[in-house]
């Protein structure tokens, strides 16, 4: 349980529930680009978010890589390898989550060999190295609720903007958003699982909320970038 009521947050509240409740509480989910596209989106716009996104797919993986060497529970670890071990298709390649994002920008037109992240995007993914190089529950915090949870919601907005799109347009079938909604929902809750065994203390906690907060803030700037290009 989180300790003495703070900001609006009650001592009997898990700590779960407070974190889930500060990424759907946090600006990242009103960011003016999420929220102009939550209906419709152009082919345009959208492809250029996958192409970022691509890069963060990329990026995933080393960030459990890199929170599994720090922590030494090996129950702990199975479950950050597991969540790679899905991420990476269960050893099939064409199963992996960047080769599935890979064929879906392929199938839309888009050219694999003119990818490059943007300069936000760069800067967000340098901060969540950062993020992740604090230690084990900054990093759970980060990659927990701030990237499996929040995706989750993020993809959930983007997969109406994209069904809605393509009532207008003849375009792939959403394989990439289903993979991904699914997967998220199960990794989420995974992630939320360990983090309420691993966090004993109110320091521990304190950490998980602060590498939490720490990503959503860096989440904005991803978007922000991305804001900047589309308009």
């Amino acid at each position: 349980m989180i300790g003495e009521e703070t900001g609006g947050i009650t001592k009997e509240m898990t700590l779960s529930a407070k974190l889930k409740q500060e990424v759907e509480t946090h600006p990242i989910l009103k960011h003016q680009w999420l929220t102009s596209r939550k209906e419709m989106i152009t082919k345009n716009d959208l492809l250029y978010w996958l192409s970022q996104e691509y890069f963060v797919s990329v990026d995933f993986v080393n960030w459990f890589l890199k929170t599994a060497s720090q922590i030494n529970d090996i129950h702990s670890k199975i479950i950050l390898v597991q969540n790679i071990w899905e991420e990476l298709g269960e050893g099939n390649v064409d199963s992996s989550h960047v080769m599935i994002l890979s064929k879906f920008l392929r199938d839309m037109g888009s050219s694999l060999v003119d990818l490059h992240p943007n300069t936000s995007t760069s800067e967000y993914l340098k901060e969540m190295d950062g993020i992740i190089a604090l230690g084990p529950f900054y990093a759970l915090g980060a990659l927990g609720p701030a990237n499996e949870y929040l995706l989750k919601l993020e993809y959930g907005i983007m997969n109406t903007a994209y069904l809605n799109l393509r009532k207008e347009e003849i375009l792939p079938e959403a394989v990439f958003f289903k993979i991904n909604l699914e997967a998220d929902q199960n990794h989420s809750a995974m992630m939320f699982s360990l983090i309420e065994r691993l966090t004993e203390t109110e320091e521990s906690a304190e950490m998980v909320i602060e590498g939490n907060m720490r990503a959503l803030n860096a989440r904005m700037i991803f978007y922000d970038g991305i804001q900047k290009i589309t308009g």
